[in-house]
């Protein structure tokens, strides 16, 4: 069993404790990265753990906050979104509700760096007077698929995942996208399944590059196998043990919340384009949010440049080490296996200064920009970021 947020490379370490009458954990955000479902990659970026805590401690209090939702329910982008809406009445309903009560996450606070976990008083992040990489979350079980062999074929077995006990992780992500970009993955997605759009119940879109989208297209990825897949909306019931209506709760909930956060990016100066959430579902029966709000979930526009450090990809997309990953995934599923990793014999590279340090400050910049607060005071104005992504890019 792993708790919802001890997955990869991204945490340290995970403490359980109490926090009033709830279960809870204190993770750790490090400094790691990782790219390909690799796991940890050679390098450090410096402060990313504090940066990545502090993005999603604040996207996360904002989400519960009624009044936030209240805002937004003004906007000419909410006006646009309820006009776009094409699954009836429960989607205005959610949003009616989102406004009374806020959305419910797994954030209990923010916790200093010098804090004793086992006397703990999480905060929220703006009673922070420094940097912080620790967050106290609630306590979600997540039990990975059994790898099992049928007719010679490696299965991945949801049994144990489904019947685990609350509150437990859903094993899927919602992805969101709010247009179509140039060389994006749903292109070939769509082009080998002219019906792939439908049976998600956006067959009214055009999935064309270039597309824009009032209302967002979801899909949905699993997120507890060696690699992540799309899985269509039957499987995501079956694998998940959920019931249909509370996966379309998740869905029309995804929507609202990701044009939300493109609501409050607009007004920092930028656009979000796409993203993933990830949700759990409690003791009582009710989904909640949890995951992470960073880079590496949320992509951000600013004239028309990617701030993310997808340009890390593209780096070792250009390495002997990608080839060799992405041929031995290839003949992993071939083989019906999902032992990928065994049949990659060679170490990645370690990433060139220039790629690491503005990996570095795009993590920074993005944590001052979103929140407002100059947390790292020698972090790049964004504006330098976007310029050395579009050179390296």
């Amino acid at each position: 069993m792993i708790t919802n947020l001890d997955r990869g490379s991204l945490k340290d370490v995970t403490h359980p404790v109490r926090v009033g009458e709830s279960d809870a954990v204190v993770i750790e955000f490090a400094d790691a990265y990782s790219i390909f479902d690799w796991g940890k990659m050679p390098d450090l970026l410096s402060r990313k753990g504090e940066a990545l805590a502090i993005l999603s401690a604040d996207f996360f209090e904002k989400l519960e906050k009624p009044e936030i939702w209240k805002e937004f329910s003004r906007s000419a982008e909410a006006l646009a979104l309820r006009k776009a809406n094409r699954f009836g009445g429960m989607f205005n309903e959610i949003g009616e509700e989102l406004q009374t009560a806020g959305l419910r996450t797994h954030l209990f606070g923010a916790l200093d760096n010098a804090s004793d976990s086992g006397h703990m008083s999480p905060k929220k992040s703006e009673e922070m007077r420094t940097t912080f990489r620790r967050l106290a979350i609630a306590s979600v079980s997540a039990v990975r698929p059994r790898v099992t062999t049928v007719l010679g074929r490696t299965l991945p077995d949801y049994y144990p995942t489904r019947t685990s006990a609350l509150p437990r992780l859903i094993p899927f992500s919602v992805f969101f996208r709010f247009g179509c970009n140039e060389g994006s993955a749903l292109e070939g997605r769509v082009a080998q399944d002219p019906n792939y759009l439908a049976s998600l119940g956006f067959g009214h879109l055009n999935a064309d590059s270039g597309q824009k989208w009032a209302f967002p297209l979801l899909e949905i990825f699993t997120q507890l196998e060696s690699s992540d897949r799309p899985v269509l909306l039957a499987e995501a019931l079956a694998l998940s043990g959920i019931s249909a209506g509370q996966l379309q709760e998740i869905l029309l909930k995804t929507a609202w919340i990701s044009a939300v956060l493109k609501y409050l990016c607009g007004k920092r100066g930028f656009e979000l384009a796409e993203g993933k959430l990830e949700w759990a579902l409690g003791a009582d029966g009710k989904c909640f949010l949890t995951g992470l709000m960073g880079p590496d979930e949320l992509s951000f526009l600013k004239s028309g440049v990617l701030i993310s450090t997808h340009f890390i990809q593209n780096y070792y997309k250009k390495t002997r080490w990608y080839q060799v990953v992405a041929g031995a995934k290839s003949q992993a599923q071939a083989l019906g296996s999902s032992e990928w990793k065994k049949m990659v014999h060679e170490a990645p590279p370690a990433l060139p200064a220039a790629y690491k340090e503005l990996a570095i400050q795009c993590y920074l910049a993005l944590a001052n920009e979103i929140t407002g607060r100059q947390w790292f005071p020698d972090a790049w104005p964004l504006e330098q970021v976007v310029s050395r992504i579009r050179e390296l890019s």
